[in-house]
């Protein structure tokens, strides 16, 4: 049997008739830019998300380098992240001419760590002006523990949710036992997230989208991702070539109709996974914090076999991947341009134990079922 890591096919399925008329209804209009399908699209988003409004971009790489700029980021500022993400995530703060400050991660959600974020504090102090919280793997991060430490300080929340659409977070309403439920990219001052073919909500192609609730941000964005322009020929800004196509816009708006629906099957597998694999040698399941929904994204096993088992389900025709075999923070890149408070042993840790199974709306019981089965074949036989 083969088992792909990813099968952007049968994902798609429910909804390929409808996308196909969506996009050959675009091009006979021949509107591809900006277009009233990108329009409509940020205004679905932006409620789904339970924001006042969505900017739509190029990408989600693009997503988070116009909300650093739209917050004047410049030389001489820090920015806290984590080196365990995808490279986007820092380099669009030295694209700013900003400094990393690279801070550990949790060892359970992976996700970074709201102890090292103070630590980053007390040493980098007034100099640091946002904190990039990625919800890694479609776990959020303890954002009312940031959302705290950050009020406190008077720094700003970028979130990258480029692998979280549709995740949520339980909040305490303050002085009462309730709670109140957000989804990520409503949180910080400006949501990031990317439609990649590969995510939970993917386009045919690159695009990204940013949320906020703040109108002069919104506005400011509009202008960024379209070279800074104000009205024809007028430009207030230095800006980018960065905006959403109609085309893909029309894609999202229908596969938006299905992220809740995709969400849920995801969760399913994970559960199946979750039931088959605890106990199984030494690995470790995804921890799911307590008040937050896990979209999965990934799904993400540890052990110290990583290398062996990887292989060892290659050989099997299983699909499976490494998300993040190299931390940032030991890529050439960036080397001698970021600071940090630690050693980073979290992430030196987990870069090398962690391996993605695959996991994606359209996926067998069948498929789950040998994928587990040659996972304990292996663990029997080391």
């Amino acid at each position: 049997m083969r088992v792909p890591f990813i099968d952007l096919v049968s994902s798609d399925k429910v909804a390929e008739e409808e996308i196909k008329n969506k996009i050959i209804n675009v091009v006979d209009r021949r509107e591809f830019i900006l277009g009233k399908e990108v329009k409509k699209f940020e205004e679905k988003f932006a409620e789904y998300i339970g924001c006042n409004y969505a900017v739509g971009v190029s990408s989600g790489s693009a997503a988070l380098l116009l909300s650093l700029k739209s917050l004047d980021i410049k030389d001489g500022d820090y920015v806290i992240t984590t080196p365990f993400t995808f490279t986007a995530t820092a380099e669009v703060i030295l694209h700013c001419n900003a400094k990393i400050i690279f801070a550990d991660i949790d060892e359970k959600t992976y996700n970074i760590s709201p102890q090292e974020i103070e630590k980053c504090i007390d040493k980098f102090g007034k100099k640091i002006k946002v904190v990039i919280p990625v919800h890694l793997y479609g776990q959020p991060c303890d954002m009312e523990k940031i959302v705290e430490i950050c009020k406190k300080n008077n720094i700003k929340i970028i979130e990258d949710a480029a692998q979280a659409h549709g995740a949520e977070i339980k909040f305490r309403v303050r002085q009462s036992s309730e709670f109140k439920v957000k989804k990520v990219g409503s949180i910080g001052e400006l949501g990031c997230f990317s439609f990649y073919p590969t995510k939970n909500l993917g386009c045919y192609g690159d695009g990204g989208l940013i949320t906020t609730n703040n109108k002069n941000l919104y506005e400011k964005l509009l202008r960024l991702r379209n070279h800074g322009r104000v009205e024809h020929y007028l430009y207030k800004h230095i800006g980018f070539n960065a905006r959403l196509d109609n085309l893909q816009a029309a894609i999202l708006l229908v596969k938006l109709k299905y992220l809740d629906k995709w969400n849920k099957e995801r969760q399913k597998i994970a559960q199946i996974y979750n039931e088959e694999l605890t106990g199984v040698g030494d690995i470790i399941t995804p921890y799911v914090k307590e008040n937050s929904s896990h979209v999965y994204h990934l799904y993400v096993i540890r052990t110290k076999y990583r290398d062996k088992l990887m292989e060892y389900l290659k050989n099997n025709g299983i699909g499976c991947a490494i998300q993040y075999a190299v931390p940032l923070n030991l890529q050439p890149a960036y080397k001698n341009k970021y600071e940090t408070v630690s050693k980073l042993n979290n992430v030196k840790k987990i870069a090398t134990e962690v391996l993605s199974l695959p996991i994606y709306p359209g996926l067998k019981e069948t498929q789950i079922e040998y994928v587990v089965n040659k996972i304990k074949q292996f663990f029997k036989n080391i």
